[in-house]
């Protein structure tokens, strides 16, 4: 490919006329006591010497990072100077460098291009056949409105396609880019529609379907099913349809090979094994699987399946692990359907790339920042409002998450790479030390769950291997000491009920809520649905009511509480919270949700 097209939320270019940087120290007289912010434009003009009106543009069309009060009056904002600084020195890299004579004959490489200016919330991004126009999702920056479908020539003004309070994403280009096929997901689930490219009314292709794509020729169309079991191919028009690779389940993306008679897809042959991507012939002959998961794993890394490309003999995909989250080349042997050779890294740098799309030697693809950081804020007990200044709880590049905090509150496991791959920190929320879990064996650990009392530490390991095996291991704190609950415990910890008891979240073709005991190892189930996952389960603090989110393949989540009991709950004495809605977690006192 000889060139990247970029774009996403966290796309810094540069302009021209700004200097060379961002003034050393910072302005005489701000205050330094809220980490380092900035609480007006005018302070945020003077940090960055220029204008108030300059840095306004700046933000409105440049993606300057400033942030809103949304709970203040309206226009209060602030901005923090590494945010700042961050996003001058990304800007003053991409600046053109000057042709010089011994350039001209030199291979020209890859070369990033800005291809939306707006500062606003953008994904899904989709290519035309020749590269000229780009189809992606976006609030327009328009903070609290739906993201619509948008189009634009590249480097010209985007149109927006849709109206619709429904969420939109998997965006595509027809074969001749006359339309764009799409998702479209609301309450009852998510269909596939199709939107002429120059505007017009979206036309239904495939009811209870996601991730329509068209095939090369123009005659097929194909979509994952909601059950995400197999793979959906209709005729042009989306008129009747047969599935296709049906022993597949978990169907992850779809996108077609260039001679328009197979489809690669992220699947898993059955509940119990693990994902990998697959070529699937669509006149019913068997699936074949490219074992290009395995190959990743075994070097450290996985793949993510949120989209993929394929390009000449090549598929196009996102990976994680140590070097980050990047897009990949992988080429495959036409014959076996099996890799050949290393695979390329496309993309470099301190951001994340997701969602590829391939088109004209063109790779575009949203960037966005891959550190991720905790941060606390008073909130008000009776109203559950937010107030007083963000303070930051930890520092450091790459995403963290899987929170777990004591009774008291004193102590707090989370997960990170960090360290340049999966481990377990603790942090003592009081005096802000925190250490790197090295208790247990040898490995990247994940999911931790923390003891009411901070005595016990539950964590999960995934290991290698096509079957998914998922152990989970308890660390007694004061001592060290380790010991395994069983060599695949089926899921990985979530919460503990008392010092004995621990809710793990399940794994299967339908994810559900157990309880472990962690002297014995038995497993009841507490929360199953016949046609929904269930995950992220948290108990409220009194122990007496569980929440959780739950949701049908395909389909948006929705937040429900159930009484706690040691049985099964049947899905009839769930309690429905939010029909829109994930991840809830209780106030302390357990009067409130979120």
């Amino acid at each position: 490919m000889d060139r990247v097209a970029r774009f996403g939320v966290c796309v810094r270019y540069a302009d021209a006329r700004m200097h060379d940087g961002p003034p050393a120290r910072p302005m005489q007289g701000s205050d330094e006591s809220l980490d380092g912010r900035l609480d007006s434009w005018k302070e945020i003009a003077a940090y960055l010497g220029r204008g108030v009106r300059t840095v306004q543009r700046w933000e409105r069309e440049e993606g300057l990072p400033v942030h809103r009060l949304a709970h203040e009056k309206r226009g209060s904002i602030y901005a923090r100077r590494e945010e700042l600084a961050a996003w001058w020195e990304s800007r003053r890299l991409t600046l053109a460098a000057p042709a010089t004579p011994d350039a001209v004959d030199a291979p020209a490489g890859p070369r990033l291009e800005r291809v939306t200016w707006t500062a606003a919330l953008t994904s899904w991004p989709a290519l035309s056949s020749d590269a000229r126009l780009i189809a992606y999702v976006s609030d327009g920056g328009q903070d609290g409105t739906t993201p619509q479908i948008w189009i634009q020539q590249i480097g010209g003004a985007a149109l927006r396609l849709t109206n619709g309070e429904r969420e939109y994403s998997h965006l595509s280009f027809s074969p001749d880019d006359t339309r764009i096929i799409f998702t479209a997901s609301d309450d009852s689930g998510p269909d596939v529609y199709e939107v002429p490219s120059l505007g017009g009314e979206p036309r239904l292709l495939q009811r209870g379907a996601s991730r329509g794509r068209m095939s090369p020729d123009g005659l097929w169309l194909a979509c994952v099913p909601r059950d995400a079991v197999g793979i959906r191919i209709a005729a042009r028009g989306g008129a009747g349809f047969r599935t296709v690779a049906s022993q597949l389940v978990d169907v992850a993306c779809a996108t077609w090979l260039p001679d328009s008679r197979s489809v690669v897809i992220h699947a898993r042959p059955e509940p119990a094994l693990e994902p990998d991507w697959w070529i699937v012939p669509i006149d019913g002959r068997p699936p074949t699987n490219t074992g290009l998961v395995q190959r990743f794993r075994e070097a450290g890394m996985f793949t993510v399946p949120s989209g993929a490309a394929w390009v000449d003999d090549s598929l196009v995909f996102t990976a994680a692990g140590r070097p980050g989250v990047s897009i990949y080349r992988q080429r495959i042997v036409p014959s076996t359907f099996q890799p050949a050779g290393a695979p390329e890294q496309l993309t470099a740098g301190s951001e994340s790339a997701w969602l590829p799309c391939v088109a004209a030697g063109r790779l575009a693809f949203l960037s966005s920042r891959a550190d991720m950081n905790l941060w606390s804020v008073a909130v008000d007990m009776a109203s559950g409002i937010a107030h007083g200044p963000l303070r930051r709880v930890t520092r450091g590049p790459a995403p963290l998450g899987f929170l777990s905090v004591t009774h008291d509150f004193h102590t707090l496991a989370y997960f990170s790479y960090r360290p340049g791959h999966g481990e377990v920190f603790l942090r003592d929320l009081q005096t802000g030390s925190e250490r790197v879990l090295v208790d247990g064996p040898a490995g990247e650990k994940g999911y931790p769950a923390i003891s009411p009392s901070g005595s016990l530490l539950a964590y999960g390991v995934r290991m290698g291997g096509e079957r998914a095996l998922r152990p989970i291991f308890i660390v007694c704190l004061p001592d060290g000491t380790p010991r395994t609950l069983g060599d695949d415990c089926a899921g990985r910890p979530r919460e503990w009920v008392d010092e004995r008891r621990l809710i793990i979240e399940r794994f299967a073709h339908l994810n559900s809520i157990a309880l472990i005991d962690t002297e014995t190892g038995d497993q009841c189930e507490l929360l199953q649905s016949a046609e929904r996952s269930v995950r992220n389960p948290r108990m409220s603090p009194d122990r007496q009511w569980i929440t959780f989110d739950a949701s049908r393949p395909g389909e948006s989540a929705g937040v429900f509480v159930s009484r706690f009991q040691e049985r099964l709950v049947p899905e009839s004495d769930w309690i429905v919270v939010d029909r829109s809605a994930s991840h809830p977690f209780w106030s302390a006192d357990g009067r409130l949700l979120y």
